[in-house]
């Protein structure tokens, strides 16, 4: 245990060590590259500011400017005009009013130097820019009505509990159903009323009067047991839509939408129950 405690000081004091060497040494390596350079020896100038610029966060801000000028002076001199130009940019981004002296510095390399400043004017390099974020658009989640509410309201009024919940279409269309049900039960049923007074009252003497008030009697009554049938109906499903049925909005999409209403016909018009899915 002991000693893989004082293994790994050894290795983290190293590793401390190389790094703080390296650092201590760039000056000493972009001295050197001068050197090459002035020698002519412009391949081992290249390789030696090629190193030092891996250590480019370590480089003082001169020192950065210093490498990438004499690495383009090497490539002029190496014949790599196109990698010199390049170069020479990364130089005038980090100092634009970077100039070469003409009574130390080549022509060939001077020229280089203009182009890519006039390159660097004319279309300065690119900054990164952070990608643009579309806020999303709030969902507006509708709140459930109170079904104790729907079906109260439903029960005083066919209909009133689906507008309530915002379904006025289908609330409209229970109220007409409901009067006109309603309406038909009241009229059938005073007509049965009526028509059996009619029949009681029939001479007995006259078998074709009984017989005609009879079937306008039986006429009405059949008419009120369906009416009153179809209003009944009407009543329940009014309830039960009112109780079931969710506030448009907040019901899911595998739900199916159920709705009543009137379709007319040859023979008159017909209440139709719909379930779509």
């Amino acid at each position: 245990m002991v000693k893989s405690v004082i293994l790994l000081l050894c290795i983290t004091v190293g590793i401390g060590f190389a790094q703080q060497m390296s650092v201590d040494s760039l000056d000493g390596m972009l001295e050197s590259a001068k050197i090459f350079y002035n020698n002519g020896e412009y391949e081992k100038a290249i390789n030696e500011l090629e190193k030092a610029l891996k250590f480019l966060k370590q480089l003082k801000y001169s020192d950065q400017v210093e490498a990438y000028k004499y690495l383009s002076f090497s490539y002029v001199a190496f014949g790599n005009n196109q990698k010199a130009k390049e170069t020479f940019k990364k130089a005038l981004v980090l100092n634009p009013d970077l100039v070469l002296d003409p009574k130390t510095v080549s022509p060939k390399i001077i020229k280089v130097f203009e182009e890519a400043k006039a390159e660097v004017i004319t279309k300065p390099p690119e900054k990164p820019t952070r990608p643009v974020v579309k806020p999303e658009k709030p969902v507006v989640v509708k709140k459930e009505k109170s079904r104790l509410g729907a079906t109260a309201r439903s029960c005083c009024l066919p209909g009133w509990g689906q507008i309530y919940k915002g379904q006025g279409g289908k609330g409209v269309r229970l109220m007409i159903a409901a009067g006109l049900t309603s309406g038909l039960s009241i009229l059938s049923f005073t007509m049965k009323e009526l028509t059996h007074n009619n029949y009681l009252e029939a001479d007995p003497h006259d078998p074709q009067e009984i017989k005609d008030a009879y079937g306008l009697y039986k006429f009405w009554h059949n008419a009120t047991i369906f009416s009153g049938a179809s209003f009944l109906g009407v009543y329940i499903y009014n309830l039960y839509d009112a109780i079931t049925s969710k506030t448009p909005g907040s019901h899911t999409m595998n739900e199916p939408e159920r709705d009543l209403c009137l379709s007319p016909t040859s023979e008159g018009i017909k209440l139709v129950y719909r379930i779509r899915f």
